[in-house]
């Protein structure tokens, strides 16, 4: 009877076991299965849901005309699975071959031992057809959009335009130029999808569902003239290489409105062949390089004495060639011609012979404090506002400020030393002479067009004025005076009235001397040879359109009379072609050709 108890206890001691763990697994089940159902079938759907993006199309630039700077175009780029690689080393050394890419790097990509990774991005079709010939498990073509310029440069290895364009990097993202500055414009926005995969990654059909259209971006028109900017491209590059300068640059800007029609430097580059160019190259030197102007400045000293009434054009000044400020002796640049100066000379005598006494001369007698505030108003120390990537804003020292020398800083100013601009700030200074005495702001992009069709322009700032009328008026006698009488009447065309003027500035660089101990130390200095050579051209000036820039940076001859070619040479060459160009017409007789 004992046993008998004993084994119904058990047994009864079993059932309880039992019947508890099978009353726990149900209610596991009724929670799970039940009150968390839903979250968790929303869980697993989430699971196998996979987003993709939609790339939106990439807005197209055109020029001014309408002609075609910048697209893009759909090509393919190389991905890898590793994990489904089964041979690495043949098929890095297959991959190697087909992509021009080096099979130690190939086979590294293949064996890093990550799930998926990129190969090569962007591939030509020629070289995805390579790919798909192949046939190699674990390795895909996914289709990408590229940037593409199709307009050839001046030279073999640059696209026109590039500083003005810049470019769109791997990422699909602007760089430089106004691909950078316009990017929110030109890219749009992307859209994303979501699609159901199985448990072994195949979509799902019919589970494709939308959750954000792409909105494709505006095409933007440019103030560009892709043919005076091919004009204007061939003669920079030409004097660059014919000077062996370490760069040259020219810019062409509509006076009334500030728009750029052209806007060339060298060294340029492919912008479709960024990826192996050297960096140094991508920066726009009209907008990015700060430099100091030497006597093109002088007309801007003439300009704001004039409009003070500090000077008339029949006032003169003495020029000694022995101007003493403090420690410091200004001296002209024909002093070995002239010794002892030219004497007594007007505002347009300073213009012609581009004279360095008188135009301090004429600084002082305005006053420097009115000189500093003058040179604020033309613009110079402050970004023009252009759309363009890494403008700067240059450096105008004020004469009684902590950092300056007074006199001696209003002087040098005054005809165009120790301070520093940009070319397109002083196309945009001149410009102010040929509209009547206002202040435009230099502008690349015209325009943009919507998806749509629908054509937006750009509205600019309003002009600021900065010079009487009368004074405008004035400076554009002076200066078409400093060609048809001064150094630089090789700048004339026949037929039309040119007003300009002609710069040259010291560079300072990197010098080692010796310190007060003997030791070699580096220091900022002027650099012997080293200068920038410039002209900025008024043309026509009777019923003036254009102002030009050209400038030539460290040319051989240091800008002297052994330079191979002066700006405003290059200038005297190009302009007619421009001219003819835009068909316009002449505003001075020609001379009569002698008879026989």
């Amino acid at each position: 009877m004992l046993a008998r108890t004993d084994s119904r206890a058990r047994a009864l001691v079993l059932l309880i076991v039992v019947s508890t763990l099978a009353t726990m697994v149900g209610a596991r089940l009724v929670w799970w299965q039940v009150l968390e159902q839903p979250r968790l079938a929303a869980m697993a759907l989430h699971q196998l849901a996979q987003a993709r993006t939609l790339p939106a199309e990439r807005g197209e630039i055109t020029d001014r005309n309408g002609e075609l700077l910048a697209t893009s175009v759909e090509v393919q780029s190389v991905y890898v699975t590793p994990p489904s690689i089964e041979d690495p080393g043949l098929t890095a050394a297959l991959l190697a071959s087909a992509l021009d890419m080096d099979a130690a790097d190939v086979r590294e990509r293949i064996t890093s031992g990550t799930s998926w990774a990129w190969l090569k991005r962007l591939v030509s079709p020629e070289v995805a057809e390579r790919i798909r010939a192949l046939d190699l498990r674990g390795v895909g073509l996914i289709p990408e959009t590229k940037r593409v310029y199709p307009v050839k440069g001046a030279s073999d290895d640059v696209t026109l335009a590039a500083h003005v364009l810049g470019f769109v990097n791997n990422d699909g993202i602007g760089s430089y130029g106004v691909e950078q500055a316009e990017d929110a414009t030109l890219a749009g926005a992307p859209g994303a999808v979501e699609a159901q995969e199985d448990v072994i990654g195949r979509r799902i059909a019919d589970s494709v569902s939308m959750l954000r259209e792409p909105v494709d971006g505006r095409d933007l028109r440019l103030t560009i003239d892709a043919g005076i900017q091919n004009l204007l491209e061939q003669e920079i590059w030409d004097t660059m290489v014919t000077n062996r300068a370490a760069g040259a640059t020219g810019v062409i800007m509509d006076a009334e409105t500030g728009a750029i029609l052209a806007m060339a430097s060298f060294p340029s580059y492919d912008a479709n062949q960024f990826a192996t160019t050297d960096g140094e190259r991508f920066a726009n030197p009209a907008v990015s390089r700060q430099y100091e102007p030497g006597s093109v400045m002088k007309a801007f000293t003439i300009a704001a004495a004039l409009d003070a009434g500090a000077i008339t054009t029949s006032t003169t000044v003495e020029d000694d060639n022995n101007l003493r400020i403090g420690n410091v002796r200004i001296q002209n640049a024909d002093r070995y011609d002239h010794p002892s100066g030219h004497g007594r000379i007007t505002a347009g005598n300073v213009l012609e012979l581009s004279n360095n006494v008188g135009a301090a001369k004429i600084g002082l007698k305005l006053g420097r404090a009115r000189l500093y505030e003058a040179f604020r108003r033309f613009g110079f120390g402050s970004p023009t506002g252009i759309e363009l990537t890494n403008e700067a804003a240059g450096v105008i020292w004020n004469p009684d400020g902590p950092n300056s020398s007074g006199d001696l800083t209003a002087a040098q100013n005054a005809f165009g030393q120790g301070l520093s601009l940009t070319a397109v700030q002083l196309v945009a200074g001149y410009a102010s002479f040929a509209n009547g005495g206002e202040l435009v702001t230099p502008h690349v992009v015209a325009g943009w067009t919507d998806p749509d069709g629908t054509y937006h322009e750009v509205q600019q700032p309003p002009r600021e004025r900065v010079m009487r009328p009368e004074t405008a008026a004035t400076m554009i006698e002076l200066l078409t005076g400093a060609i048809d009488n001064g150094i630089a009447n090789r700048a004339s065309i026949p037929g039309y009235t040119v007003a300009g003027k002609t710069g040259t500035a010291q560079i300072a660089g990197p010098v080692q001397v010796k310190d007060a101990n003997g030791q070699s130390v580096e220091r900022w200095q002027y650099v012997d040879g080293w200068v920038d050579s410039s002209f900025v051209g008024l043309l026509p000036a009777g019923d003036t359109k254009l102002v030009t820039l050209v400038l030539i940076h460290r040319p051989a001859g240091a800008g002297g009379p052994k330079m191979p070619e002066r700006p405003e040479w290059v200038y005297a060459d190009l302009m007619p072609q421009v001219l003819d160009y835009l068909a316009i017409p002449p505003d001075r007789p020609l001379e009569p050709v002698a008879q026989p």
